[in-house]
């Protein structure tokens, strides 16, 4: 907490003005509310926090905040809708700073002023955020571009929210059971990641150059480039696309574009992104995408990308042919395939409501299902059974919100299934290939032969923990009832055989020595003891049975 005492002081501040003093406690942050004294503890208070509060906490708090709970906005995986509705209302708009201050950022950065490096500079920004600033400007050559520039001071700010947060984030982890149950520091592990990422636009420059060189055989799609000369950590210069905001669609009629088309085209090229590039556009609203006058969808943004890896895909590809199938058991192992259990997972639990999903779209076929309304029941799935969702499948689903909406708004007979299907209908096609099997074996001998490599030094690892410090084995109640059970009944048994015995025994020696005494009487005797003997045996057979004890066990 040393050199950050101000900004701890301010956060304090902030939750005790909207009422969350336990959470505040609970934060770490009791010593900066002296007007409730230091013995303030109720860390039950503020359990059931209302989701207005919570936005309003964001937006005091500022910038690093608000991006916080936009990226909380998208976990309905985590959260419950309501929380996620209220803090997807969050926005990080700012006022313009004077353009002084942008001009030297670019001078610091590319050790000119703007007017030298282009040939104008417009002075007004074209869009400011609390990051950056966009300006428009026009190259030497004549080309057209935008100029986004970091905010100066930005990273030192964000930097040292991100320092605390995280800080926090321990301190609520270890003192609530709902914060430690979400996960919260590995969320806020995962945020400042991408926000840190966000801030170098070399790395947005980067994506716009992979997108680019991905659809550069199509003509419908265009990718802006970028102009590396006037482009740093601090400054990104790209070419400015000019056209009609996806969304206006009074203008998009004028031009007589044919919005039905256009909605499946805009699809398909997102979808393409995901299953054909293995990374996709993660925030692609109506700002970010125009209609030129040649009909082409031009695509801005690329500050947040989603990516599926080859595992995810093939993950993504098992629920969609357990959907299809209509069986719950392979849609809930690949579920928990690509969402691992946080904790004990109770299989009977998730197939019901997998099964409840699936019967939801019983009768139906799957192009007549909402695909956006399957993820969010997946979502519901994956909250209540505490499985970790991974966060480019978060993303992936809100880009298809988006997608979905977006099309909906083109053209309201849309259905986001028409342009999946095929994207679907690959993915069932690619598992029955031979040669996805044979690509599937080799990697599985790949790793049979690395695990091979790799047993000999786990065992001697293991062999040397079990010298050193012995081995302790934790044993639950609930699994240890049934071995008493075989135990006490072994014991049973037992004891029975040994009484048993020494009757038999014990009648044999009066027997013998008595023989001429019981006269006719030794025949009965004797078949009594033999029928003792035999009920006996039958008995111990019939309980000490092996497929008896297996049946139990399954019971």
């Amino acid at each position: 907490m040393p050199g950050h005492l101000q900004r701890y002081r301010e956060i304090a501040q902030v939750l005790s003005r909207n009422g969350l003093y336990a959470t505040a406690y609970q934060a770490g942050l009791g010593r900066w509310l002296p007007s409730l004294g230091h013995g303030y503890v109720n860390p039950r208070e503020d359990d059931d926090i209302r989701p207005e509060i919570l936005v309003q906490t964001f937006r005091d708090l500022g910038t690093t905040y608000v991006k916080f709970g936009q990226a909380l906005s998208m976990r309905h995986d985590l959260l419950p809708d309501a929380y996620c509705d209220a803090l997807g209302t969050l926005t990080d708009s700012q006022p313009a700073l004077p353009v002084d201050d942008i001009r030297a950022v670019v001078r610091a950065d590319l050790g000119a002023d703007v007017t030298e490096l282009f040939g104008s500079f417009e002075e007004v920004p074209m869009a400011t955020a609390s990051i950056g600033q966009v300006h428009a400007a026009v190259l030497h050559d004549g080309r057209d571009v935008v100029v986004k520039v970091r905010k100066p001071g930005v990273v030192d700010k964000v930097s040292e929210d991100l320092e605390i947060l995280g800080n926090i984030a321990r301190h609520l982890e270890r003192n609530s059971g709902f914060f430690s149950d979400i996960g919260v520091t590995g969320l806020v592990e995962e945020f400042s990641r991408s926000l840190r990422t966000e801030m170098d636009y070399t790395v947005e420059a980067h994506a716009c150059e992979e997108f680019g060189a991905f659809f550069a055989g199509d003509k419908r799609i265009h990718i802006p480039w970028i102009h590396w000369d006037t482009s740093s950590t601090r400054v990104l210069t790209m070419e400015r696309l000019t056209g009609i905001r996806v969304d206006d669609v009074a203008a998009l009629d004028a031009e007589g574009v044919d919005r039905h088309s256009l909605a499946l085209r805009s699809c398909e090229m997102l979808l393409r992104m995901v299953f054909e590039m293995g990374r996709f556009h993660a925030d692609p609203h109506s700002g970010n995408l125009l209609i030129e006058p040649d009909g082409a969808i031009g695509v801005i943004d690329f500050g947040m990308i989603g990516q599926m890896s080859p595992t995810m895909t093939r993950q993504f590809a098992a629920i969609i042919v357990g959907m299809y199938r209509n069986d719950p058991n392979v849609v809930a192992e690949a579920l928990v395939a690509l969402a691992p259990p946080r904790g004990r997972l109770d299989r009977q639990a998730l197939r019901r409501e997998v099964t409840g999903l699936l019967a939801s779209m019983e009768g139906r076929r799957l192009t007549d299902v909402r695909m956006v309304d399957v993820g969010m029941y997946l979502f519901r799935i994956v909250r209540n059974q505490r499985l970790a969702l991974p966060a480019d499948i978060v993303l992936l689903v809100r880009m298809l919100t988006i997608v979905d909406g977006l099309g909906r708004q083109l053209d309201p007979t849309f259905r986001l299934e028409d342009a999946l299907n095929p994207f679907a209908e690959r993915l069932l096609l690619q598992r029955l290939d031979p040669r996805y099997w044979v690509g599937r074996a080799r990697e599985a001998t790949l790793d049979a032969v690395m695990l091979s490599t790799e047993v000999p030094s786990y065992a001697r690892r293991l062999l040397e923990r079990l010298d050193k410090d012995g081995m302790d084995v934790n044993l639950r109640a609930e699994e240890l009832e049934p071995l008493v059970a075989r135990a006490e009944g072994m014991t049973d048994r037992l004891v029975l055989g040994l009484i048993v015995a020494a009757m038999i025994g014990g009648g044999s020696n009066i027997l013998v020595a008595n023989t001429e005494r019981l006269g006719r009487f030794a025949g009965p005797v004797l078949a009594g003891m033999w029928g003792i003997l035999g009920a006996t045996g039958g008995y111990l057979a019939w309980t000490g049975r092996p497929w008896g004890r297996t049946k139990g066990r399954k019971r």
